[in-house]
């Protein structure tokens, strides 16, 4: 279980530079004629050192993204149920975006702290839903096998 979430892990980071890097590109679009690849706030911190904030924008989001599919290894625990996994696997990438998100300067405000953490509770509502779909409908589907291999056992 350990090599997978560290596959995950690493795919993970992978994924979060590059969105990451996109998020950053798409807020700062305020000033057209100006394009820097990081957030004002994360120049701020770096004491103006734009390549320093664009190394921490890369390994801040990073981190978030390896996190983000480190944790998909929660629905690998069997005991789990899936609103359980599904649970804790939002609470981890919602608690941990809003820290990540303020201090690269995704976030500005609270009210985007709300919105983004509502869209992605909503969004992992649906994902849990269409999963519930999915296995509810196998279980459906492994009864009847069973019910007719029990009928097929009853009439030998």
């Amino acid at each position: 279980m350990l090599k997978k979430t560290l596959k995950f892990s690493a795919v993970g980071f992978l994924i979060g530079v590059v969105v990451g890097n996109f998020i950053a590109a798409m807020a700062g679009m305020d000033d057209p004629s100006v394009f820097i690849p990081v957030s004002d706030q994360l120049v701020g911190v770096t004491g103006g050192n734009i390549p320093m904030a664009y190394v921490l924008q890369c390994l801040f989001s990073g981190l978030y993204g390896a996190l983000c599919f480190g944790c998909m290894i929660f629905y690998e625990i069997e005991r789990w149920p899936l609103a359980l996994a599904t649970g804790a696997h939002c609470a981890v990438i919602v608690l941990t975006y809003i820290p990540v998100g303020f201090f690269l300067g995704w976030l500005r405000s609270a009210v985007e702290m709300l919105v983004v953490a509502g869209c992605q509770i909503v969004a992992f509502f649906i994902i849990w839903l269409i999963m519930w779909s999915i296995y509810r409908k196998q279980v459906r589907e492994l009864n009847e096998m069973q019910k007719s291999l029990r009928n097929e056992k009853d009439e030998k």
